[in-house]
């Protein structure tokens, strides 16, 4: 149960796409908030972000918000009413990729901004296609997984129940589950998304992407062989961090484009 839980969660109520489209349009009401007026008890008129200090206003907000700015004319709500229509068209912001921390890390909004002006500055070295980046290009989203408890496993604070008399409750142990369970019950994930959505700046963005992971000790991206093959050799920790695992040839051959440094690594990927 806890497991399907957090399959559901990956797969569809934290899907990349979802996430991405309710950041557009938190965005898309935080530019027409002060735009858009909603009349409340006793007259009193709220914007979309205080319309939730009076219980008249606050059910007002249903989808009707969304149906006005999109099917609006007016010049105020110009920019809002682009992204909505974006989502609609699914012009969708790019997902660069998505990384992890080796652990958790505390998240304020402060970090985000600092993590996204990182991202504009982490300047790849096989360079960034003569693409100039801004902060405000990118998008970082900062996701948690886990099986209901945050690091603890949930099994220990279950009771069970058995047949032969439904009076008492026990606990089992962890052996008495499965062998088949998670080293670990929670994860913290680090998602980033690029606003522009032009091929040579995704392009960059995506290199950008990685170098960032790079500098700052994350994980590998699981296809930053594929989005930036040139620049993931130069990790050490990336190149076969699977300790006590048998090594097969393509783990062989991380280690071969390694030690012939980046010329074998641009080598290979021509002759592929």
């Amino acid at each position: 149960m806890f497991h399907t839980r957090n399959c559901l969660h990956r797969r569809a109520y934290q899907h990349k796409v979802g996430n991405i489209i309710e950041t557009m349009i938190t965005e898309a009401f935080l530019k027409a908030d002060r735009h858009i007026r909603i009349q409340g008890s006793q007259g009193q008129i709220f914007t979309l972000s205080t319309a939730i200090d009076d219980m008249v206003a606050y059910t007002k907000l249903t989808d009707n918000v969304f149906e006005h700015i999109l099917n609006s004319s007016s010049q105020e709500l110009a920019e809002a009413r682009q992204i909505l229509h974006n989502i609609i068209c699914r012009h969708l912001y790019k997902c660069l990729g998505q990384t992890r921390p080796d652990k958790a890390l505390t998240v304020i909004q402060e970090t985000i901004h600092s993590w996204e002006a990182d991202l504009a500055k982490s300047t790849p070295q096989s360079g960034s296609l003569d693409v100039v980046l801004q902060p405000e290009d990118f998008v970082v989203s900062v996701i948690l997984m886990d099986y209901g408890m945050k690091e603890k496993n949930p099994i220990n604070n279950v009771r069970f129940y058995c047949k032969e008399d439904l009076t008492k409750a026990i606990k089992i142990c962890k052996n008495q589950v499965s062998k088949l369970l998670p080293e670990h019950f929670a994860e913290q994930l680090i998602r980033v998304y690029c606003k522009k959505t032009d091929e040579k700046t995704v392009e960059a963005a995506k290199k950008h992407f990685v170098q960032w992971c790079m500098d700052m000790n994350f994980s590998k991206p699981q296809d930053g062989d594929i989005i930036a093959p040139e620049l993931t050799p130069l990790k050490l920790s990336w190149c076969n961090n699977n300790e006590g695992e048998d090594n097969d040839d393509s783990s062989s051959k991380e280690t071969e484009v390694l030690v012939n440094g980046l010329k074998k690594a641009k080598t290979q990927l021509n002759f592929k």
